[in-house]
């Protein structure tokens, strides 16, 4: 190889790597995947139900006391589609919010004759002291305001149809029950045992309609952190199939990997490469114009 020549080689590999480092250095970052989750709770008992959101497919024929997700969603407004066959029985827009993560909730009034409709509960996912747990009751049945007994004791007094209430409360099993409001009348719901775990946000739904013999309690629980420790980094809850499903139906990808370059590896090596040679051929160039001893 002549000298001329292997000038040339080292200049355009330092053009080459000069051209191809800035480019690299100031790629910018792969958008981090969605922030928000959902979940859909089908609260109607007496249908099976297709589940949309954003016209999206997410999973068909849900029955009653399903928890659908979580479902990656990206922060901002969204609507979810509830369906039977190619009917739709109900739809709600809703927001979410980074980091944020909510129950729709999809259930009937006391008013039989009026359509199934979507409550949105927001899930408090902050700490809880140790051994304790978050505990939230909703009233989402055919039933009229109704009081919420936990252990023979009235915790909450007329409780009106898609309202709810919250407490921190020990870890451990309790006893619920529903029943109307200024009645001595049975219980329309329970007594049931409801198990509550330390480090969590236990939600429990009452739904169904007492007239049909089909009320019900959906107890949905997500894992939060305790004071004094980490935030978990999984949700265990609901059926997660199909989160995946709707990531790739909205165009985006669940989990909170660290981004990443938006372009290849290659070039990183094509650069190191590129670096490489053109120090090896400068050097040889310079060792053979040095005079010999």
């Amino acid at each position: 190889m002549t000298r001329s020549t292997r000038t040339r080689l080292a200049a355009g590999l330092a053009l080459a790597a000069g051209l191809l480092a800035p480019g690299l250095a100031q790629s910018p970052a792969r958008a981090a995947g969605p922030t928000a989750s959902a979940y859909v709770v089908q609260g109607v008992a007496d249908q099976d139900l297709d589940v949309y959101v954003d016209s999206r497919l997410v999973r068909r024929a849900v029955p009653a006391k399903t928890v659908v997700g979580p479902l990656a969603l990206s922060p901002g407004e969204h609507v979810v589609t509830l369906r039977r066959g190619s009917t739709d029985v109900t739809d709600a827009s809703f927001t979410v919010e980074v980091g944020g993560s909510t129950d729709l909730v999809v259930h009937r009034f006391p008013d039989v004759s009026r359509a199934p409709s979507v409550t949105v509960f927001e899930n408090d996912l902050s700490a809880v002291p140790p051994g304790k747990t978050r505990l939230r009751i909703a009233h989402t049945a055919v039933v009229g305001p109704a009081d919420v007994v936990v252990d023979g004791t009235v915790l909450l007094r007329n409780l009106a149809n898609g309202d709810s209430a919250t407490n921190v409360v020990p870890a451990g099993t309790y006893s619920v029950s529903i029943v109307p409001t200024a009645t001595t009348g049975p219980a329309v719901l329970g007594p049931a045992p409801i198990k509550v775990s330390a480090g969590s946000l236990t939600n429990v739904y009452a739904i169904g309609d007492p007239a049909r013999g089909s009320m019900e309690a959906v107890v949905h629980v997500i894992r939060t952190a305790t004071d004094g420790a980490s935030v978990p980094s999984r949700v265990d809850t609901g059926d997660g199939g199909q989160a995946a499903a709707l990531a790739a139906s909205v165009g985006s990808s669940a989990g909170s990997a660290p981004a990443r370059p938006s372009g290849p590896l290659l070039p990183a090596a094509v650069v190191a490469l590129a670096a490489g040679l053109a120090a090896m051929v400068g050097l040889l160039g310079v060792r053979r114009l040095l005079p010999r001893r």
